[in-house]
């Protein structure tokens, strides 16, 4: 059996965009854009997340944190984007960008309707089963509640 560290070192907190090659990372926070952008708008706390969270912590271009910051998220396509991505060859990677888009929309507390129903799209062009997305969606939720015990207990 593995060892927790071990463990946590194939399992960081953004897994799913260092599970695919660095010249497809553009791609991923396009489809994580896309699907927090479904609700009119990329809050800043979302676009925090995506920038200041997940791209310091795997150290991405800053060339690639500008075509985020350009990116027109309100004509994204999740079929193309899905397809320029190919993904077949990651291990669990269309659930982790599920569970990283359904972190990135619920970073500003607003995980609303129209971003549900842009997460299930692509929980459906990727092949998530309905039940594996119920359980990914009270993950995140859980994990958030843990969160706010931490930060009023400490």
């Amino acid at each position: 059996m593995e060892s927790y560290n071990e463990l946590l070192q194939m399992a960081p907190s953004f897994f799913g965009m260092s599970m695919i090659p660095e010249d497809r990372w553009k791609e991923y926070g396009y489809a994580l854009l896309t699907i927090a952008g479904s609700d009119g708008e990329v809050s800043e706390e979302e676009m925090d997340w995506l920038i200041i969270d997940a791209a310091i912590a795997i150290e991405v271009e800053e060339e690639v944190i500008d075509a985020w910051r350009d990116f027109d998220y309100a004509h994204g396509d999740l079929q193309a984007i899905f397809s320029d991505i190919n993904t077949s060859g990651a291990v669990n990677y269309n659930k982790l960008l599920i569970y990283d888009a359904i972190r990135m929309s619920s970073a500003d507390h607003d995980y609303s309707d129209d971003e549900r129903e842009k997460v299930s799209e692509a929980a459906s062009i990727l092949k998530v089963r309905q039940e594996e997305l119920i359980s990914i969606e009270a993950l995140v939720e859980m994990e958030m509640a843990l969160d706010k015990m931490r930060l009023i207990i400490f």
